[in-house]
């Protein structure tokens, strides 16, 4: 953009983003005329009207605006005689304005003086452009004719300004405008309003030429087009319109495929949980949160990170709720302001670990680029696997980059499971997120226990206690509104309301959870006598713990045994369950003996409601707000199928089978499992997670038994119905099972090594299946890659970590090597899961180290892509293969996700770091360099790497850095020599794989015709002649007759791949008479992008193509179509076209001198 010095009044051109802070002019324009650009530069007409207003301007700006020195004002800064300035003007004037630190609108028509209602007839107001002038800015001043302040619109954020603003104006140009005010504060509140509504604005505005009542709305409406004057009125409205059709097709078809990729991902959702506090939620509590100071320090202060912590029950939860809400309002007026949540939960499994919580936060914050592509590119990889949580941290980072600044809310994270160092691993990905992404902050809840508050200690965050007398006045709240909701303890007489609600409130100490139990026991009583009423209230539990014993206590014997069962499944399953399955677990007895069948009394179970009447107080129902298809919480009718509860607030929620109900409160579960349960009168109710584990697996198993031999089971749909505990059973038992730690595995052993009950469960779910995979349904995925069979007990075994299951098979001589599943072998998928113990167990059985598995990968491959550093440390020392090559190669594959350790592993075993092959990258520097790991890249630079070699996806390594706005990479691989101008030519690549393969195929014996399924071509539509041309290519002068029982190994360019594999299955079924064509061209003659600048261009990384034009980049290149000034226009990077354009003028000057 070109900026005025109001000093000097001498122009200087500055790219977009390095503009220093400027005023942009709004005004009416002279019917004599105006200073043009070339006026202003020239110092002509400087006494004529449109000149002297340029400088009243920049006086303006100089004595009321300072230290602002410059202004850009449309008539003097554009070169309306350059049609291509004009057009690049018009479609980035919104953002100019935009990015102003005010617009200056001059009102020519009003005086000093005039009263509001003159300001609202001023002809400025019906101008066509006045839209954009107005609504763009964040602050707009409007001064009279004179340069007196009438008022303003907006914030005025220059700190450095001292400015008298006057009044505001909001309301009335609402008026005079019909532009709502919320849009007048922040035009990002527009969203909200259709394209018609939009356009409407424009009615009864003036412009000076037809085409300007469609460009002046370019901005306004997101479009980009050339500006054509002489199309007329409807020839600009057309092509607005058809883009704006484009544009919302297009953001139609993103939405759809964002939608895919988050139902691949599958997070938790945290607003079920949200939901759920905010219906527990008192209206007028928490309000001390949000006006306390360190809260309003971390919301629009220095305060990055905030830790609020209270004792359990003190309603941390749904403070953290009313603090989520607050931040919803305050996003809703910032501009490019990211907001995530996460509710851990001790009664989800889903939301418990690191990885739930990357998930959650990536899917909520990664629709916006780089994260979205990412995101896509994972989603698009071939094999379809979810990314682990390195891939996600790496595009959580990329996603939080992309905002400004980013709110994040985290409640509950001591729910998070101590075992196993799932909470260790929470707080250390935490400290990684504070650390290395400095515009995010975060609010996190919880219990101050001591491992939390150590690391609060180490991360200095700010602490905001949850004070007892801070709480009481919200309990009091509370229990008043209670008592004048409820339907029976509304009924009590003033008095006794008057001693329940003064009683509670002076011995809740801060527990809200007290508070309610102690309600709900009073609700519970059988008598509301003011007397019996004052009795309790004499009597009251000192604590939780006293409470909870009590309740149990109440129980009655006969139910003890049911309440048990009950509460080990509300403890431990893995997700919430319907009241519906919980009346199914109650039939279900494995018995202590494991090689017994146990028990499922189908004919025995008895109604959903038993839970409520046996545990009431102990559960309560989910959210009905948490877009669940299979929860069918419903408000209505009463019926047979339901029944009324009344939640806290007092309303009737309709419950029926489908309600799924949890624990009411994680000092529920935690006073169950506490040592304090065994010197209690209800110690035969305690749970040991340990037992509770074995005894939900054992449950599971006997489950899928007794549904295998069913003769109801009929292997559709419709069994989900008759066995309502199927499909948990089939997703979670060897969830449990892992956890159970008990000696005997008979009965997982027996499951698994009978044919006919592995495939119903199978059947019902694939612990391998895709995202897509549904019960009873064949996974597309597997007919798209060609899966066909199941692994053995051994492979299962291995898939799902049960080490006790593979000893016990390996005892039993299991087929170590057998082939099937997804990955091939015990020891790939073992290798892949990063299980150690059964890495070890297998390989000491003597499984081979370097087998392939039907995906064309091995073990050492596996391991390495998913940083299991301990297991390739087993597999190498074990003779694993470091440079085998076989549908992937290891030390390219971690270079890759950037797993560096990994990486120096495999080096020091003599991984060789020129070898190419691979998916995607031709070699382990590019793989690198396209993630951007620099210590990786510098790592094998100093190991030899070639930093000019090409193949893959992307060329070479400099292409693929550029290509992602890599920068650091791109200047450390043009410090090691890398060419600038390097092409990726695929035939010489090929040259050497060519012959390898031709090599290969020749020395082959001819055996049985066993051959495989013949693979499709990606370039199909080529036809067979292409596929021939591949065969007689790859066989050179060869004449070969062969039969292949196992395909190639070596991997080739992308696009040349595919038509070799079909290619020679082709060649081989019809055992071919092959013969050379020397004239044949098979090979593409460039790589995705073909150079360096060119992909830089094309991606629109402003930074990369400077640093490469500063390296020598041939501007005239060509890419993979046209060349980078082509591409980067028709991208719509205009600040990479400026940059070019100047390059090759600033070259043929050179070329003059």
């Amino acid at each position: 953009m070109r900026l005025l010095n109001v000093d000097s009044l001498e122009f200087k051109e500055f790219r977009d983003e390095d503009a220093p802070p400027y005023v942009a002019a709004s005004h009416r324009w002279l019917s004599e005329g105006e200073t043009t650009y070339q006026d202003a530069r020239d110092r002509r007409d400087i006494s004529s009207a449109g000149y002297l207003k340029v400088e009243a301007f920049a006086k303006y700006t100089r004595e009321e605006l300072a230290p602002i020195k410059w202004l850009w004002i449309d008539t003097a800064c554009i070169n309306k005689d350059s049609a291509a300035e004009l057009s690049e003007a018009i479609n980035s004037m919104f953002e100019w304005y935009h990015g102003a630190q005010l617009c200056l609108a001059y009102l020519a028509d009003v005086s000093a003086g005039d009263d509001i209602g003159t300001v609202g007839k001023s002809a400025w107001w019906r101008r066509g452009w006045t839209l954009q002038e107005l609504l763009a800015p964040r602050m707009v001043l409007f001064v009279t004719k004179e340069w007196h302040t009438i008022g303003h619109k907006g914030s005025f954020a220059y700190s450095e300004c001292q400015l008298s603003l006057g009044t505001g104006l909001e309301q009335t140009i609402a008026g005079v405008t019909g532009i709502p005010e919320p849009v007048l504060h922040h035009y990002e509140a527009s969203h909200a309003l259709s394209v018609h509504e939009k356009l409407n604005w424009m009615n009864g505005r003036e412009t000076s030429r037809p085409e300007d009542m469609s460009y002046a709305m370019f901005g306004l409406l997101g479009v980009t087009l050339p500006v054509i004057y002489g199309e007329k009125y409807k020839g600009a409205r057309d092509r607005l319109l058809a883009a704006i059709r484009e544009r919302e097709d297009a953001a139609t078809r993103k939405a759809e495929h964002y939608r895919k990729i988050v139902d691949w991902l599958a997070p938790a959702d945290p607003w079920t949980n949200h939901e759920a506090a905010r219906q527990r939620h008192e209206p007028e509590t928490g309000v001390w949160l949000l006006e306390h100071h360190q809260y309003l320090a971390w919301k629009t202060g220095p305060c990055r990170s905030l830790w609020l912590y209270g004792k359990a029950g003190c309603g941390k939860t749904i403070l953290c709720s009313t603090a989520v809400e607050d931040m919803q309002t305050h996003c809703l007026s910032a501009n490019n302001v990211g907001h995530a949540v996460f509710y851990f939960s001790f009664s989800d499994i889903r939301k418990q670990t690191y990885q739930d919580l990357l998930l959650s936060l990536v899917v909520q914050l990664g629709n916006k680029e780089p994260g979205r592509s990412m995101l896509c590119q994972a989603y698009e990889r071939s094999d379809r696997r979810k990314p682990g949580s390195a891939d996600l941290e790496k595009i959580l980072f990329a996603s939080l980059g992309s905002y400004d600044k980013v709110f994040i809310h985290l409640d509950g994270i001591d729910e998070c499971p101590e075992g196993d160092e799932l909470r260790q691993y929470v707080l250390s990905g935490f400290e990684r997120l504070s650390t290395r992404a400095p515009n995010t902050k975060f609010l996190v809840t919880s219990r101050d226990v001591p491992d939390i508050r150590y690391f609060v200690g180490t991360l200095v965050l700010d602490t905001l206690p949850v004070d007892t007398w801070v709480v009481d006045a919200d309990i009091q709240k509370y229990v008043s509104s209670q008592l004048s909701r409820d339907h029976k303890l509304s009924r009590l007489d003033q008095a006794t309301k008057g001693s329940i609600e003064e009683t509670l409130a002076q011995k809740a100490d801060g527990m809200f959870r007290w508070v309610y139990c102690q309600l709900q026991l009073l609700k519970q009583s059988r008598s509301s006598k003011p007397s019996s009423i004052k009795a309790a209230l004499r009597t009251l539990p000192k604590d939780l713990d006293e409470t909870y014993e009590r309740m149990l206590d109440r129980l009655v014997k006969d139910d003890r045994l049911h309440a048990l069962i009950l509460l080990r499944w509300l403890a431990y399953a893995k997700e919430p369950l319907s009241l519906e399955q919980l009346a199914e677990v109650s039939i279900v007895d494995p018995t202590n003996d494991p090689t017994a069948d146990g028990v499922v009394a189908f004919g025995d179970r008895g109604g959903w409601e038993d839970t409520l009447d046996i545990l009431a107080g102990f559960i309560v129902p989910e959210s009905a707000w948490c877009g669940d298809p299979y929860n069918e919480l419903l408000r209505g009718e009463s019926t047979d199928e339901s029944r009324d509860h009344f939640d806290d607030a007092g309303l009737i929620e309709r419950i029926t089978k489908n309600t799924k109900v949890r624990l009411a409160h994680f000092s529920v579960k935690e006073y169950l499992e506490s040592s304090r349960m065994l010197t209690s009168d209800a110690k035969a109710l305690y749970l040991d997670p340990v037992k509770e584990h074995n005894f939900l697996a054992q449950s599971c198993l006997v489950y899928l038994m007794h549904y295998s031999s069913s003769s109801q089971k009929t292997s559709t749909t419709q069994d989900l119905t008759t066995f309502p505990m199927l499909e948990y059973a089939a997703r979670t038992w060897f969830d449990h099972a892992m956890l159970q730690e008990c000696g005997s595995v008979e009965r997982e052993v027996s499951f698994l090594t009978s044919e006919t009950q592995k495939r119903d469960w199978l059947f019902v779910y694939d612990p391998e299946g895709s995202a897509f995979s549904k019960p009873f349904v064949p996974d597309p995925w597997d007919k798209l890659v060609g899966r066909t069979g199941i692994g053995t007990a051994l492979y299962y075994a291995a898939l799902l970590g049960l080490e006790s299951v593979v000893r016990q098979l390996l005892s039993l001589g299991a087929d170590i090597n057998a082939q099937g599943g997804n990955s091939g072998t015990a020891l790939m998928v073992a290798s892949y899961k990063g299980y150690p113990n059964i890495v070890r167990q297998l390989l000491q059985h003597r499984a081979k180290v370097n087998a392939q598995g039907e995906f064309f990968f091995n073990a050492l491959h596996a391991a390495s892509s998913k940083n299991h550093v301990e297991v390739v440390q087993l597999l190498l020392e074990n003779g694993a293969d470091v440079n085998a090559v076989v549908g992937g190669h290891a030390l390219q594959s971690a270079s890759e996700k950037g797993f560096t350790e990994v990486v120096q592993l495999l080096l020091e075993y003599g991984a060789d770091v020129n070898t190419q092959g691979g998916k995607e990258y031709g070699n382990a520097l590019q793989a690198a360099a396209y993630g951007g790991h620099i210590k990786i890249v510098r790592l094998l630079l100093q190991h030899q790497a070639k930093v000019n070699a090409q193949g893959g996806f992307y060329g070479n390594a400099l292409q693929a850095a550029s290509s992602m706005n890599r920068a650091e990479v791109v200047q450390l691989l043009l410090d090691y020599g890398a060419n600038v101008n390097a092409r990726f030519d695929a035939r010489a690549e090929l040259a050497e794989t060519i012959k390898t393969l031709a090599s290969r195929i020749a020395s082959l014996s001819i055996r049985k015709p066993s051959l495989p399924p013949q693979p499709r071509s990606s370039q199909h539509a080529q036809g067979e002649e292409l596929v021939g041309n591949a065969v007689q290519a790859a066989y050179q002068a060869c004449t070969a007759q062969v039969s292949l029982e196992h395909p190639p190994d070596v991997y080739v360019h992308k696009s040349v791949a595919t038509n070799l594999q079909a290619a020679f299955w082709q060649g081989y079924r019809q055992g071919l008479q092959l013969s050379i064509d020397p004239k044949i061209n098979v090979f593409p003659t460039s790589s995705l992008y073909g150079t360096a600048l060119w992909a830089a261009s094309r991606n629109g990384h402003t930074e990369i193509v400077q640093l490469l034009l500063g390296h020598g980049a041939d501007i005239n290149a060509q890419g993979h179509r046209g060349t980078p000034l082509e591409t980067a226009s028709s991208h719509g990077h205009t600040a990479i076209v400026q940059l070019l354009l100047d390059h090759q003028v600033e070259v043929l000057d050179t070329a003059r001198r």
